[in-house]
């Protein structure tokens, strides 16, 4: 009895195989058929077959025949399970280079609704990129020779805007990465509630107060830097609204509105208000040459603290190289604002603006 039961069994397999083998067949012969007849020939159809699973045979079989589609699963950065958009986004785009089509596709952006080109396939690219600034990187872009690392660090630091336009009230609640800038103000009456005072070995100047816990990493720092034998010390940190007044003004008087707009900031516009920055040793170009500016450019991220005017970035920052001027952020912002070479623009827009929208 069992060796009957046994024989059905193996008959019922073998007959389910054969039934398999036949189905899979057929398959492949109609889709092959199908294919023929919208206009691939044999080694087209090859090449599908080998890089499209049978369940997406559909999406090819309900489309017009195009060359392109090749193309486009024969490349080494074809994403199977995105091939419905590749051939939804190259129908809007055929004249676009394929690689171009597929890269803007696998940034896992919708971008759908913008034309394909090789500027947007380098935009998508970049580690810095935020979707919901694509048009205004594409009309930068298309109206400036620069590079899109330039293109991406400008437009997230509202560059494209105009300095002094379209001014937003600083978001207080950033704490230690509170932006202040060209393009985001302090209320004339605040004044952080945590100021104390930088004295003995750590001040030298009038303006000695910050922050209590920039203060604190302060004094660690210039204490670091003791045991190297580099002596650094305040000249000027918090500044009041009224102070900014006073010294604007002055510059303005002597240099005239726009040259003073490059090494002075508008009243309310001034980080000194937010009592996390402060001038160290000297304001004057000649400390970019220093001991003490070289060890505080290789450690002063360690302490939280990051140059905030770098050379090389004043088309983002809007002042001028200031080896002297630093700001508190905290040893984490600082870490990635110095692993990257970023500014206090660029680290806001993509960490902390981009994740609150």
């Amino acid at each position: 009895m069992k060796k009957i039961i046994f024989g059905v069994i193996g008959i019922l397999t073998i007959t389910l195989i054969i039934y398999m083998v036949l189905l899979n067949y057929n398959e492949e012969y109609q889709f092959k058929k199908k294919m023929r007849k919208s206009g691939y020939n044999d080694e087209e159809i090859i090449t599908v077959m080998e890089m499209i699973p049978k369940k997406d045979y559909d999406i090819i079989l309900k489309r017009e025949y195009n060359d392109s589609l090749i193309d486009i699963i024969s490349s080494d950065d074809f994403k199977e399970n995105y091939l419905d958009m590749y051939l939804d986004y190259y129908e809007k785009n055929s004249d676009e280079d394929i690689q171009n089509i597929i890269t803007i596709v696998n940034s896992g952006y919708d971008l759908d609704d913008y034309p394909a080109s090789s500027l947007l396939a380098k935009l998508v690219n970049e580690k810095y990129y935020i979707y919901k600034n694509t048009a205004r990187y594409l009309d930068y872009g298309n109206s400036h020779k620069e590079t899109p690392r330039k293109i991406v660090g400008l437009v997230n630091a509202n560059v494209d805007l105009g300095f002094y336009n379209k001014v937003l009230a600083s978001d207080l609640n950033d704490n230690n990465l509170i932006l202040v800038n060209k393009f985001y103000y302090l209320d004339k009456t605040y004044e952080p509630d945590d100021l104390i005072i930088l004295s003995g070995q750590y001040n030298g100047g009038v303006n000695n107060r910050l922050r209590k816990e920039a203060a604190e990493a302060f004094m660690k720092m210039a204490s670091a830097a003791l045991l190297d034998n580099v002596y650094i010390k305040n000249i000027s940190a918090y500044r009041s609204y009224d102070y900014q007044v006073n010294l604007y003004d002055k510059y303005v008087r002597r240099d005239g509105k726009e040259k003073a707009d490059i090494y002075s900031a508008r009243p309310g516009f001034s980080e000194h208000q937010t009592g996390l920055c402060l001038d160290i040793n000297s304001a004057d170009d000649s400390f970019k040459d220093t001991k003490e500016a070289k060890w505080l450019q290789d450690n002063a991220y360690k302490y939280g603290f990051i140059l905030r005017f770098p050379k090389g970035k004043e088309d983002i920052t809007g002042y001028k190289y200031e080896p002297w001027h630093y700001r508190y952020v905290g040893t984490d912002a600082a870490r990635i604002i110095y692993d990257n070479d970023l500014t206090l623009e660029e680290y806001y827009a993509y960490y902390v603006e981009n994740k609150k929208s």
